[in-house]
């Protein structure tokens, strides 16, 4: 007999940030441990959404990003980004 695995795929999130926005992340985003440093970071949106994994956690539908300040490129939900403020000085890269 075969060993059958069902696979949790989440849904494909309503709505996603086009390739080419500039955004930042959101101060209260859930991050990953050692990641906190990224809140409200602006990053160059590079790709439309894509199903990532599996993992240790499993699958998860994110963006890749530039954050700007750094340099790194990484991958982001939708979720953890928001327009830039407009109040807000732009940051050197």
């Amino acid at each position: 007999m075969s060993d059958r695995t069902t696979l949790k795929i989440p849904s494909r999130p309503a709505s996603h940030w086009p390739a080419g926005m500039r955004l930042r992340f959101r101060p209260d985003a859930q991050l990953a441990e050692g990641r906190e440093v990224l809140r409200g970071r602006p990053v160059l949106v590079l790709s439309g959404l894509r199903l990532i994994g599996p993992t240790a956690s499993g699958y998860s539908w994110r963006q890749q990003v530039l954050v700007l300040t750094t340099g790194q490129i990484g991958w982001a939900r939708p979720d953890q980004l928001d327009l830039p403020i407009d109040e807000a000085p732009a940051e050197p890269f």
